[in-house]
């Protein structure tokens, strides 16, 4: 029987995660963004923690064909940067180049869970395909929302719940924690008006104040990826 669990902001990520699955969700934006990315003909994307440790990399690839930079600080794009955080921004990628990518919160998530046995990237609109693979791997799972700096965000709990809702689609006997019942209830909740709800989070505010409404809306879009982007050796791919 899968047993899911969820951890509601990083610090809560435990310590031992060997043999578990592990799915990071930092859905405004980074790994909305991601999937859009890895979509839109990135071969692979490196995340990196800081804004140096990014251009460093960077000039290594010019040696070898070059890559996109990406990424954010406080929800804009870095100067001398390729691209920011904004999933539209990468739907449709000029060249089929490598991407070099640091957020604040995303890529500190991926660092956290690097002890996992298997770590996946999910965002609403794989979370359909995300759930076929929990299944298909049969090992415990624990779903990780990145939050906003230590704090919860709402729309990564709501992630984790449609996951956890389309896996019992799947799966009717599935094991739950208390805080994967949380997270499943909060998206049964949400589930009617999802837009509206991403609108009125903390995250969903504060993007629309700096004109960028719309990568709210398309973050809340579900289940319309069959693409999952998994984390190995530093390298995000599908």
């Amino acid at each position: 029987m899968v047993s899911i669990d969820v951890a509601f902001v990083l610090e809560l990520v435990p310590d031992d995660l060997t043999g578990k699955t592990t799915v990071v969700i930092d859905v405004l934006r980074a790994t909305s963004t991601i999937l859009a990315a890895l979509a839109g003909g990135a071969p692979h994307i490196v995340p990196v923690a800081t804004l140096e440790e990014a251009q460093v990399l960077a000039a290594k690839y010019g040696e070898r064909g070059g890559c996109y930079l990406g990424g954010e600080r406080n929800r804009l794009r870095p100067p001398g940067f390729d691209f920011g955080n904004s999933p539209r921004e990468y739907l449709q990628l000029p060249e089929a180049k490598p991407i070099v990518f640091t957020t604040t919160n995303g890529t500190r998530a991926l660092q956290r869970v690097a002890s996992s046995k298997q770590i996946l990237i999910a965002s609403m609109a794989n979370g359909s395909a995300v759930a076929e693979r929990l299944l298909a791997s049969a090992s415990d799972v624990l779903l990780v929302c990145s939050g906003t700096l230590g704090k919860i965000a709402a729309e990564d709990v709501l992630c984790a719940g449609l996951i956890i809702a389309e896996v019992e689609k799947r799966a009717p006997v599935v094991q739950l924690t208390d805080g994967a019942r949380i997270a499943l209830a909060s998206y049964r909740q949400a589930a009617c008006n999802l837009e509206q709800f991403f609108l009125q989070t903390t995250s969903g505010q504060g993007l629309s104040q700096l004109g960028l409404k719309e990568d709210v809306l398309h973050a809340a879009r579900s289940n319309y990826s069959s693409l999952v982007p998994s984390y190995a050796d530093g390298y995000i791919s599908v």
